[in-house]
């Protein structure tokens, strides 16, 4: 567990970073969910050319990444937060052991030690793969 004089500086840290989160949210949603193609809305001269029907579909996968990225993110941060607020910020959430203070500095919502967060990403890789 992270020290109890340190809950003050990462909690200081991932309130920050929520607040940049939340407005990259904001600015995403409305590209997101108004889909021009849908609608029919494009506003380029040639809206139904396929190359500006590409680009409009590869802006749209990218903020839609970009959102659930965030999203997850948010959802991390909360996690994070509540944890502070439960004494137990700095656990890893697989193997219970410590989580090493240079990693939360770097990454403050992160929910696993490092070795733990490389065996995840090694076996999301091995069933992405599949």
């Amino acid at each position: 567990m992270a020290e109890k004089s340190d809950f003050g500086y990462f909690e200081r840290k991932l309130r920050k970073r929520r607040i940049e989160v939340l407005r990259e949210i904001t600015d995403l949603e409305p590209k997101v969910l108004e889909n021009p193609l849908k609608s029919g809305e494009e506003s380029t001269p040639f809206p139904t050319h396929m190359a500006d029907i590409a680009d409009v579909e590869n802006r749209l996968d990218r903020d839609s990444y970009l959102m659930n990225r965030y999203t997850r993110e948010l959802k991390d941060i909360d996690a994070a937060l509540w944890k502070i607020v439960e004494k137990t910020y700095g656990i890893c959430e697989d193997c219970g052991a410590q989580i090493r203070k240079a990693r939360l500095k770097v990454i403050p919502s992160t929910r696993y030690c490092k070795s733990c967060a490389e065996k995840k990403e090694k076996y999301n890789w091995i069933e992405e793969s599949l």
